[in-house]
């Protein structure tokens, strides 16, 4: 659990930063270079850790890994950016595309198991 604390703690801060570097807003208060040092260190932290405890999550752990490989490379397309190397783009898109099909990993379809609780007509309801 102290780890899952850490990783938002990071994320938090590599937020800011991306704030920082985004929309300028900030920059009086801590330089360009050091933001993106900062933003760096953080988000990897903060993935690295995810990565580490993805399966104490609420989500289901497919989901889980899912979600935070595409992440993970989400971040390394911004570091790309960040760095002006070549296909920052494609790094990012692919990033997007990853974290996207995440979502439509439902739980009840990876684990067989479906809530259906709720609907009047269930089996399970009939005593």
């Amino acid at each position: 659990m102290i780890i899952k604390r850490i990783a938002s703690v990071c994320f938090a801060v590599a937020f800011l930063m991306a704030i920082v570097l985004f929309a300028r807003v900030g920059y009086e208060y801590i330089s360009i270079p050091t933001a993106r040092i900062v933003f760096m260190v953080a988000g990897a932290a903060a993935l690295v850790l995810n990565l580490f405890s993805f399966q104490s999550g609420k989500h289901n752990p497919t989901f889980n890994l899912v979600f935070w490989f595409g992440s993970l490379v989400l971040f390394v397309g911004l570091i790309f950016q960040f760095m002006h190397w070549p296909y920052h783009k494609f790094i990012v898109i692919a990033g997007l595309g990853i974290t996207g099909i995440s979502f439509f990993l439902s739980p009840s379809l990876i684990s067989g198991k479906s809530d259906n609780s709720d609907v009047l007509d269930d089996p399970k309801n009939h005593s």
